[in-house]
């Protein structure tokens, strides 16, 4: 067993929420040990990247344009990977329009371009998609999509020598009473003054051993690749009457498509391909919006997971007061890379005033 390490802080989960708070920490001078059993990044490495700065919904207030601006400009130092800004393309109801204009003027009010357009403004700005009449589309030009391991690489980098990654599986918290002391792994123990959790799912057994109940369970996710005569001008697109999502892969004739899954407590793991029903479910709902996946070959896909709460509502970034030092960051239900600029900066002001 490795020699017990020390650090300032300890961060359990090598995904993008986890990076992004350590990069955050060493900005400030703060030591981060990241531990990782390996199988780094669980959800964030199958992500679709997908990223917008408008919140139909209003979840999570202010994140959503704080992280789009972020990503926008390569992150702290300018470092990041640049947006494929294709566009993104949200589609609602026509009559959720009233309660929705407070978030379009939000991101309007942040700088950021954003438009309303009709099914026949799509029709003609997007020729490629077929929406009827009820529908409307909220169209960000500068949104688009993100490479996930190539942002994570970059956090990674960013952080610079204040941070180390133990790869190792978290087994428990160390903690008295009042305080939390570190993680105990199967490698070596870590001591930290302050603990966070991003590690999906795991993150609920481990706030257990201190005492703390998250309530987490895993999601279904999957998508597919899609051979197609023609993506040209195809912006990222999501459509929220049926949860069809989809962009397109690189420069060629392939889209990503997904579609939103109510399956629950599946196995917390990750494989390439999907089985034949549930390609033909993605392929069914998509191509109501995009007809060229009608009969467009499917090559390749992953079936996946993802983290939400028990009850469906928002996940939080939370620091507890008992033990003192422990923050949890868990739950985004499928938009944790999306917000991971914005949870990462919250998360890691928690830990420093835990650090004080």
């Amino acid at each position: 067993m490795t020699a017990a390490l020390t650090a300032d802080v300890a961060i359990v989960g090598a995904g993008v929420i986890g990076l992004a708070s350590a990069e955050r920490l060493t900005a400030h001078g703060i030591s981060v040990i990241i531990v990782d059993d390996g199988r780094a990044q669980g959800a964030t490495r199958v992500s679709g990247g997908l990223i917008r700065a408008f919140d139909p919904d209003g979840t999570y207030g202010a994140w959503p344009v704080e992280s789009h601006a972020r990503y926008l400009e390569r992150g702290w130092h300018g470092s990041w990977p640049a947006v494929h800004g294709h566009g993104s393309l949200t589609l609602i109801d026509r009559q959720d329009l009233t309660r929705v204009e407070p978030r379009i003027d939000a991101v309007r009010g942040a700088g950021l371009p954003i438009e309303v357009l009709t099914a026949d403004d799509v029709a003609r700005r997007c020729p490629h998609l077929t929406v009827p009449g009820h529908l409307l589309g909220v169209l960000e030009p500068r949104a688009g999509w993100l490479p996930a391991d190539d942002v994570v690489r970059a956090m990674h980098r960013d952080a610079g020598a204040g941070l180390r990654l133990h790869q190792a599986r978290a087994l428990s918290l160390k903690h008295s009473s009042r305080r939390i002391d570190g993680v105990r792994t199967s490698d070596a123990d870590v001591h930290a003054d302050a603990v966070l959790l991003a590690a999906g799912v795991g993150s609920a057994h481990l706030a257990q051993t201190a005492g703390v109940h998250l309530s987490l369970r895993t999601r279904a996710v999957s998508y597919c690749l899609f051979r197609t005569e023609d993506a040209t001008g195809l912006p990222t697109m999501v459509d929220r009457t049926t949860g069809a999502w989809l962009r397109r892969w690189g420069t060629g004739h392939t889209v990503l498509a997904g579609v939103a899954s109510t399956r629950t407590d599946v196995p917390a793991r990750t494989r390439d391909g999907v089985d034949a029903s549930e390609e033909d479910r993605i392929r069914a709902v998509v191509a109501q919006r995009f007809p060229h996946l009608a009969e467009a070959p499917a090559v390749g896909g992953v079936t996946a997971y993802d983290a939400m709460t028990t009850t469906g509502g928002p996940a939080a970034v939370t620091s507890w007061s008992r033990p003192r030092g422990l923050v949890t960051a868990a739950g985004w239900n499928g938009g944790g890379f999306k917000l991971a600029p914005a949870v990462g900066r919250r998360a890691a002001d928690h830990l420093l005033e835990a650090l004080k």
